[in-house]
């Protein structure tokens, strides 16, 4: 149950302000509000109110983190996004007079303010301009309705060791650098509170409770960042860590045998907090092994591989967790798709941080090659190998299921890939297939590396189909060409979306009011004398079938990312792999363009 508290906040106008809903009002209708307002405190876990329940009042969070998502048939939740310090919730459906339109619960323990209908009415009545004001948000939170949850708010990460020998406080140097660069930081330890608020303070002695709920109130509203630092066994400062925190970093070593204790596992558990777990390496020149096992024994929102000597590693789970990342999203297209190599090459020129990638299809095969660790120069050369030397398509077997055997394809793949794991990576990445059997698409964010690929870039009647528990899994281009989409959801951030799909493809001559038969083009090709003619293959005709169902959701990853490239590339076959380096070359210089173009936009806030 939700507990009625007296009025604890500090600055109450500057708080109400800071909401972006009540900032058009005076001070003296700020004193009317306050006689509207109650206060309630909010225990973790616990539902503040449930969709399709009456929209009676409205909400501002003082302190804590809220969770809004969707109830869905067969238990399933979608999240819509999460509410911190500061913001406002539940004015949707005040402002309407309808039912609530989603569920929203306590990640941690959180105060907040309440203000009813009726009274939200007599502030409108009073003041107008708050109609206006409340309208412009209700749009706004509609448009952004399909985002990802948002992780700008975030305010408090609790740090919890798990295993043995881990480096806690070499990481929290390292985090609290890269933190501070966002905004001001409070490191928080069982020792400094002792030293605050009185020695064996952190051990919670009853009569300190309301004294230390008040001191950690008052550091989350003081810095824009409060990082709990849990003790290395379950105390009660660690339990505290863990009930304080929006998300929770579970810290353990990637080279030490997965292990963790189940009192911890239980605590952990019983928050609803984003749980992260966050795996380090003193040496980052061999390849993570291994964390399937430690994913098994938790519920994780996400992973990371951090270097621990590796700021930069630091700075990039800094920007995923805050919801400053650059996600790069690579779309399929055959040979054209070798452009995505000199995209990379300029983005890392430009300063660009990928702090995730995936694709489709051909986009799929060089997002991988990124997130396995190959630089610009290791790329150029594992594609001409694989795609001129080897040659997997020239694998003609009899076309009963496939035009090709696919036997070159998987040994192309195992000469890239191996058998690395995708959770393995030490870069974040996906890619996308599609379900044949059952119409729907699949994202693969674990699992073996190359088999992923492969399924994402089998191309229907032209490479034989993955079976996977009694289904045919495809190109992902079938359904989902650049999946903007799917990066927008995990990386939180900004997304950079290469489409290489020509607008126009597969033209004939206009001579030709119906298609040459088969014994014609045969002779055409054998005669030396015959002047060319110019019709796609089998191949090229398939692949451009497949790829006009994708169109459509290529059209809205051009509307939805933030950076939008599509590199000059028309010209070039779709199997045209003998033109490597002026494909690159191509992807390179439309990429400096745009990100040059982009970078000049935000200078000047346009």
């Amino acid at each position: 149950m939700s507990e009625m508290i007296a009025n604890q906040s500090g600055d109450f106008v500057a708080l109400l302000k800071s909401t972006g809903v009540f900032d058009v009002l005076e001070h003296a209708d700020f004193e009317n509000l306050r006689k509207e307002i109650e206060w309630l405190r909010l225990p973790g876990g616990q539902a503040l109110f449930r969709q399709g329940d009456l929209g009676d009042s409205l909400y501002v969070v003082l302190s804590g983190r809220l969770r809004v998502f969707l109830e869905e048939e067969g238990g399933r939740e979608q999240v819509l996004g999460e509410v911190g310090r500061g913001e406002c919730v539940g004015e949707m459906a005040v402002l309407t007079g309808e039912v609530r339109s989603a569920t929203v619960r306590a990640i941690r323990d959180s105060e907040l303010m309440r203000l009813s209908k009726e009274g939200f009415d007599r502030i409108v009545v009073k003041n107008p301009r708050a109609m206006m004001l409340i309208a412009k948000r209700l749009v706004t939170r509609l448009r952004q309705m399909n985002r990802p949850p948002a992780s700008g708010t975030l305010a408090t990460i609790a740090v919890v060791p798990i295993g043995k020998d881990v480096p806690l406080v070499d990481f929290m140097e390292k985090l609290i650098f890269s933190l501070a660069k966002f905004g001001s930081t409070r490191r928080l330890t069982s020792s400094f509170l002792d030293s605050q608020l009185g020695q064996g303070t952190a051990s919670f002695p009853g009569d300190k409770g309301p004294q230390i709920s008040a001191w950690l109130n008052d550091q989350e509203a003081n810095y824009r960042y409060v990082i709990y630092e849990s003790d290395s066994v379950l105390s009660p400062w660690t339990q505290c860590c863990i009930r304080q925190a929006d998300c929770i970093l579970l810290l353990g070593r990637g080279e030490s045998e997965a292990s963790i204790n189940p009192s911890e596992v239980e605590a952990i558990n019983r928050s609803a907090a984003r749980k992260e777990l966050i795996l380090l390496y003193s040496d980052k020149t061999r390849q993570p092994v291994g964390t399937q096992k430690w994913l098994t024994m938790l519920p994780l929102d996400r992973h990371h591989h951090i270097g621990l000597h590796s700021q930069t590693d630091n700075d990039r789970l800094v920007r995923l967790l805050t919801g400053r990342a650059f996600g790069l999203t690579l779309g399929g297209g055959g040979a054209r798709g070798l452009a995505h190599i000199g995209v990379i090459r300029a983005l890392q020129e430009a300063e660009f941080p990928i702090d995730m990638v995936g694709g489709t299809s051909m986009g799929a095969v060089i997002a991988a090659q990124y997130a396995s660790g190959y630089d610009y120069h290791a790329m150029l050369e594992i594609n001409r190998k694989g795609w001129i030397t080897m040659d997997p398509l020239k694998d003609k077997t009899i076309p009963i299921v496939a035009l090709l055997a696919g036997r070159k394809l998987d040994r192309m793949l195992q000469m890239m890939f191996g058998d690395t794991r995708i959770e393995d990576l030490w870069i974040k990445y996906f890619c996308v297939s599609a379900n044949l059997t059952q119409a729907t698409t699949n994202v693969h964010l674990s699992g073996p590396l190359r088999r992923a690929v492969r399924a994402s870039m089998s191309i229907p009647g032209v490479a034989p189909p993955l079976c996977e528990n009694g289904n045919l899994i495809v190109d992902g281009g079938v359904l989902d060409n650049l999946p903007g989409d799917v990066m927008r959801r995990h990386v939180g951030g900004k997304v950079i979306a290469v489409d290489v799909s020509p607008q126009k493809d597969l033209a004939i001559d206009p001579q030709y009011q119906q298609t040459p038969s088969s014994a014609s083009l045969l002779w055409n090709r054998v005669n030396p004398l015959s002047k060319p003619i110019h019709i796609p293959s089998i191949l090229a005709i398939m692949m451009r079938t497949m790829m006009l169902t994708s169109a459509y959701n290529s059209k809205l990853a051009m509307q939805n990312a933030d950076i939008y490239i599509r590199p000059a590339v028309d010209q070039f076959g779709i199997f045209e792999w003998r033109s490597l380096d002026k494909i690159v070359e191509a992807g390179y210089c439309r990429a400096q363009e745009e990100l040059a173009a982009w970078q000049k936009r935000a200078k000047t806030g346009n």
